[in-house]
């Protein structure tokens, strides 16, 4: 094996490894830590009622995803990060947004990791090693954005330390917003919201 080879062969393992937690079951465990401990943080009202900005770009399961169009006509959580080790906060709710509403018509979730264009070239490393470890019926739901980070969290007026929630009504519109990890009380909040909205 040539050395450019076995560097291409760890780099693909370390992603593979860092994806693997991605819905996993320890995953799962440390949202629920997250959620009992009442960690959460919270943020202004500055996005309610906007439309969140448009993000197109490539599922896991390979189909062309531009959200809010994609989920128009449905009541859609859409978690975003910046940062790998901000996934456990859209874990904490994801999932239960997922076990509550995830076989419901009329409700939609998508996990948005956006990510500068500079590791663009490395998409093909870093989708596959998410692909192969998360499970495949979520693979339409995690759409990878590669390109101006910054545009977004300007336009959101995000700080990239932390993992987002946004619940979109019907058009697109933010309705409900929260960073960090979700708690007993925001997790209520968001559910009432999401059924709100579905009627």
């Amino acid at each position: 094996m040539s050395n450019h080879t076995g560097h291409v062969a760890a780099i693909f393992f370390i992603v593979a490894c860092m994806a693997a937690a991605f819905f996993s079951p320890e995953a799962s465990a440390q949202a629920a830590r997250a959620i009992s401990s009442g960690e959460g943080q919270k943020m202004d009202n500055a996005n309610i009622g906007m439309k969140f900005p448009t993000v197109t770009a490539d599922s896991l399961a390979g189909t062309k995803e531009s959200i809010p169009e994609s989920c128009r006509g449905k009541v859609t959580l859409v978690a975003v990060a910046f940062l790998r080790e901000s996934q456990s906060q859209l874990d904490s709710w994801l999932n239960p947004f997922y076990e509550k509403f995830g076989k419901r018509d009329g409700f939609m979730f998508y996990e948005i990791p956006m990510i500068s264009s500079g590791y663009k070239f490395m998409k093909f490393v870093i989708d596959g090693g998410m692909r192969g470890g998360i499970p495949s019926f979520k693979h339409k739901h995690v759409v990878t954005m590669y390109g101006d980070v910054e545009k977004y969290l300007t336009a959101l007026h995000l700080d990239p330390r932390y993992g987002y929630a946004f619940l979109l009504d019907r058009e697109g519109a933010i309705r409900f917003q929260a960073q960090g990890y979700a708690t007993e009380q925001s997790l209520k909040e968001l559910f009432d919201k999401a059924e709100a909205l579905a009627k």
